[in-house]
């Protein structure tokens, strides 16, 4: 098993001979065999323990389990307990979570306070053909179906080319000694039970059901990287950042499947009947979609992403010698200039004699009226909006800039008229914007 491990670790570029990886050991046999094989291998490594005070007396026991396993292989040791149950209740979380949570932040923290440029956890292939099932069940996409990965950022998964058969076998010939957690055979949660009760069903169809599911794998994890490379193409093609929002072409998502779609759309947790219902509205114009943190509008050619927040009223007023105006959304640079030559490279010219200062920034209300430029009357800036477009989710984000009493610049949209350049005017106002 040590050659299998050295050339999966080689072949998959894991981790250099030279990098300092920290070993996640529970005490169960599938981390005592990869503490023995970093051993084996002569890899730097230290051993990390985590004690959830979910089993009594048990749990202690495993925690000096694993600490003599430590001075036996001559390696640091780094332990921690928690108060799982405390903790699960005031995050709302069920244990596993809770216990999940807890153990990654503390492994991250550990590797880095003690020079640990990696984290290993010994998931092998049943690991990954349960959580497959699991998901299989519950229902999700193709990701879903690609098991645990073998590298994920800083966390890596040595064991991912064995079974739990092969794991057991290696350490019965190499007479290794590990602890069993009686909870494995109870079937209270669902991966126990797909392991207890799915699996020695399943194998008695396909007894070769462990080596025909790697096989899978790699041809799902081979489509889902195909589809990645779908979604990153659509995304350089056809999308945009402006500010915190993301515009997508609708014309270039009407094209693709709504598979590419469910993929680009999840990491903003839309799922896919929501991605169904979104290319089938693609058509339209105004449909909103919400997740608990993004907002998603339909619009005329583009499909809008916005992080939902509350978009403060950031007021602040701007002297007649100021030459720059920032709040959180946008900057403005200010310039002063005699004369009434029209400077088109800016993004609103304004009769300077014609303003009151402290001109006064903030966020639209409603009943704000002005009169555009261009336009003969009045003009109510809800109306306005409308008029121009402006995609439902970005309303709250227009901000108008005040002069006195009338508003002289829905800011990024339009000056009002009453206040543009004319020959009469002896001294301009230019103001450039520049989005956050």
């Amino acid at each position: 098993m040590l050659n299998e491990f050295l050339t999966f670790n080689e072949t998959n570029g894991l981790f250099k001979p030279e990098d300092a990886v920290l070993l996640a050991v529970s005490g169960g046999v599938d981390s005592v065999v990869m503490a023995h094989l970093f051993s084996k291998a002569h890899f730097k490594f230290g051993i990390a323990h985590c004690n959830f005070q979910l089993r009594g007396s048990e749990a202690d026991k495993d925690a000096l389990f694993v600490e003599q396993l430590a001075k036996e292989l001559n390696v640091p040791f780094f332990i921690k307990s928690f108060e799982t149950k405390k903790y699960a209740k005031e995050n709302a979380l069920s244990t596993q979570l809770a216990a999940r949570n807890l153990r990654y932040e503390w492994f991250e923290d550990t590797a880095s306070e003690n020079n640990y440029s990696l984290i290993a956890t010994a998931h092998h292939i049943n690991d990954s053909l349960e959580t497959v099932l699991y998901n299989l069940v519950k229902g999700t996409g193709i990701s879903g179906l690609t098991g645990i990965p073998a590298v994920n950022e800083k966390i890596i998964r040595p064991l991912s080319f064995a079974s739990r058969e092969m794991v057991e076998t290696y350490a019965k010939n190499e007479n290794l000694k590990w602890r069993e957690d009686a909870s494995n055979n109870e079937n209270d949660y669902s991966r126990n039970l797909i392991r207890n009760t799915v699996l020695p069903q399943l194998k008695k169809i396909n007894p070769s059901l462990e080596q025909t599911f790697k096989s899978t794998l790699q041809r799902l994890q081979s489509s889902h990287r195909v589809i990645d490379k779908e979604v990153e193409q659509l995304l350089t093609e056809s999308s945009c950042v402006k500010g915190d929002d993301i515009y997508l072409q609708k014309e270039a998502l009407q094209r693709v499947e709504v598979s590419i779609l469910a993929e680009l759309l999840k990491k903003y947790g839309f799922n896919f009947p929501q991605t169904m219902d979104i290319k089938h509205t693609l058509g339209e114009i105004g449909k909103v979609f919400q997740t608990d943190e993004f907002v998603l509008n339909v619009d005329r050619s583009e499909v809008i992403i916005s992080k939902i927040g509350v978009i403060e009223n950031e007021e602040g007023t701007i002297s007649s010698a100021q030459r720059h105006f920032e709040n959180r959304y946008f900057e403005l640079s200010i310039d002063a200039r005699e004369g009434n030559e029209i400077d088109f490279e800016v993004d609103a010219g304004f009769d300077h004699d014609k303003l009151h200062f402290p001109l006064i920034v903030r966020k639209w209300q409603q009943g704000d009226s002005f009169k555009p430029l261009g336009m003969q009357g009045e003009k109510k800036l809800s109306d306005f909006m409308i008029d121009n477009k402006i995609p439902l989710n970005l309303k709250d984000r227009v901000y108008v800039m005040v002069s006195g009493k009338d508003i002289i610049w829905v800011i990024g949209h339009r000056i009002d008229d009453r206040y543009k350049i004319t020959e009469q005017t002896k001294s301009t106002l230019n103001i450039r914007l520049h989005l956050k």
